[in-house]
């Protein structure tokens, strides 16, 4: 081999070389896929709850249909459950002991098929009270709880029959409760039994320089062994192990999702938690949808958001998706994910599973 044949040879392997630790870079910096997306296994239709700018509450495979109105009678219901097949089951009739009148900010379906619900209440005696509701299986209030100053917001029955609320304490000074905190967990035997998350701590500038928090847009679900939450205004995830109580927060990686918010989120029976982002096409901008599994390390204050393949898409300003597009997670149904996808109309909700998934390890 001649010298300058040896020296095109050596230029050859370093480009080579270069090429490859460029394009190991690459795939560093890109989230790996936490599997695929399957088609859907089966899907239902929920004409009376889902229609033009009202969304139902979704868990463990009901539907649930609350009126927003102000409540003036025990005997009234205020809310529809549907089953998984999208048949209407019952009505639950929502009114805590010594109230007035009632208003419902959020339901949820208990283990045995129940209603689970929170709000407000103006009493009898003329004061305004936080308030959780559990009926029975007639939809009838068996059980109820006041919550003093404290809001309920999201809600969810734990595996104990406890439930956990994400919320706000609108009048920390009223007596009852002297604390911020807008994460509780409550007994309706013994009241409050745990609060976690002050206020300061998750609340973020809004419209103004002036920090606030709201529990809409977040969202609460209870596992078999933590419970999950997702914090819209500081962008975060949380977990809460319901056996020690210790409390986890991780930073969600907004620069995978392009800043955007999440609208949705799921924990599976193994314990795989999703998530779904949504940024809207406004003044000529895409629109972009995506679903994607939490990843945390113990250590790393950054959870990753591993992207879901066959979820993420970007439709141009004024397009229509395509048919079978995902649009939104709704919940977890055991394993299985329940999802919005473009089909007939946006009626239809579609069970899915994620194939190939990451584990929880």
């Amino acid at each position: 081999m001649n010298k300058l044949t040896k020296q095109i040879c050596e230029v050859a392997l370093v480009l080579a070389l270069l090429l490859f630790l460029s394009a190991s870079a690459r795939a560093q910096d890109q989230p790996s896929e936490a599997g695929q997306i399957s088609n859907t296994l089966r899907s239902a239709a929920y004409p009376e709850a889902i229609f033009a700018s009202i969304m139902p509450d979704w868990e463990r495979g009901y539907v649930i249909h609350y009126e927003f109105e102000v409540n003036h009678s025990p005997d009234t219901p205020m809310v529809v459950m549907y089953d998984a097949s999208g048949k209407r089951i019952r009505e639950g009739r929502i009114w805590p002991v010594g109230a007035g009148s009632v208003r419902i900010t959020r339901t949820a379906a208990t283990r045995e098929g129940a209603i689970l619900a929170g709000g407000n209440a103006i009493m009898q005696d003329g004061s305004s009270q936080g308030y959780i509701v559990k009926t029975d299986p007639a939809g009838n209030t068996a059980q109820s709880l006041l919550t003093g100053s404290f809001k309920p917001g999201q809600i969810c029955e734990a595996s104990d029959g406890t439930v956990w609320s994400l919320g706000r304490n609108l009048s920390p000074n009223d007596g009852q409760q002297h604390n911020t905190d807008v994460l509780r967990h409550y007994s309706f035997e013994k009241g409050l039994l745990h609060s976690f998350l002050p206020e300061n701590t998750v609340a973020a500038p809004g419209t103004s320089e002036k920090l606030w928090f709201v529990s809409f847009g977040s969202y609460v679900r209870c596992g078999k062994n933590k419970v999950s939450v997702y914090l819209r205004f500081t962008n975060e995830y949380v977990e809460v192990n319901t056996s020690s109580f210790e409390v986890k927060r991780w930073k969600l990686d907004e620069a995978v999702v392009q800043q955007r918010k999440a609208n949705g989120l799921a924990v599976t029976e193994d314990g795989r938690v999703y998530v779904s982002f949504r940024a809207s096409g406004s003044e000529g901008l895409p629109l972009v949808r995506g679903l994607y599994q939490i990843k945390t390390a113990s250590g790393n204050p950054l959870a990753k958001l591993l992207p879901v393949a066959g979820t993420v898409t970007t439709i141009e300003s004024g397009k229509a998706l395509p048919r079978g597009t995902f649009t939104m997670l709704w919940g977890a149904d055991g394993n299985q994910l329940v999802v919005w996808r473009m089909e007939h109309n946006d009626s239809f909700l579609s069970w899915v599973n994620v194939i190939n998934g990451e584990s929880t390890d």
